[in-house]
C-alpha cells in the first residue's frame, strides 16, 4: 500500500511540474486583426507578448483556420522599398516583451476564405519552441478604432 501511495505522490509532482512549464508561456495581449476589403490576399496578426521567466521563448509557428497557410514575418526597408521576409521564429527574451505590430514582427494570415468584418474574431493557435500551444481569440477592428497604430 505505501508503495502505491509513493507512485501516486510522484505522479502528482511530476503533473505539477509539466503544468508548471506549461504555464510559463508568454502573456499575450493587444491581439487585433485589421479589417481588409474584400479581395484582399492577405492579412496579419498583431500582439504583444511578455515573457517574465528567466529563459526566452521562442514562437515558432502560428495556425488559424479559414486560411490557407499562416506564416511568422517581419517587414523590413530595403533601399526604400518595404519587404515582408518570413520568420522561422519570433523571440521573446526572458522578462522582457516582443511586439507584433506593423511595420515589424507579425503574423501573416495568407489566402483568406472569406474578407474578415470587423467585429468578428479569428481562433489563432501559436506553438512554441517547448512544445506548448495558446489559443487566442484575436478581434477584427476598423483601422480608425487602432490608435496610435500604423496600417500595414
Amino acid at each position: 500500500m505505501k508503495d502505491k501511495s509513493m507512485k501516486h505522490g510522484l505522479i502528482g509532482t511530476v503533473l505539477m511540474v509539466v503544468s508548471g512549464v506549461a504555464a510559463a508561456a508568454p502573456v499575450i495581449s493587444e491581439a487585433w486583426i485589421p479589417e481588409q476589403p474584400p479581395g484582399a490576399m492577405a492579412n496579419a496578426v498583431f500582439l504583444d507578448m511578455k515573457n517574465g521567466t528567466d529563459k526566452p521563448e521562442v514562437l515558432v509557428k502560428a495556425a488559424a483556420p479559414g486560411f490557407k497557410e499562416v506564416q511568422l514575418h517581419k517587414s523590413i526597408e530595403v533601399n526604400g522599398m518595404h519587404k515582408m521576409i518570413e520568420q522561422k521564429e519570433i523571440v521573446v527574451p526572458a522578462h522582457g516583451e516582443t511586439r507584433l505590430a506593423p511595420g515589424g514582427f507579425h503574423i501573416m494570415l495568407i489566402g483568406p476564405e472569406k474578407a474578415l468584418v470587423a467585429g468578428e474574431a479569428v481562433p489563432v493557435t501559436l506553438t512554441f519552441a517547448d512544445g506548448s500551444t495558446e489559443i487566442i481569440t484575436v478581434p477584427v477592428k476598423k483601422r480608425s478604432m487602432m490608435p496610435g497604430r500604423m496600417s500595414h
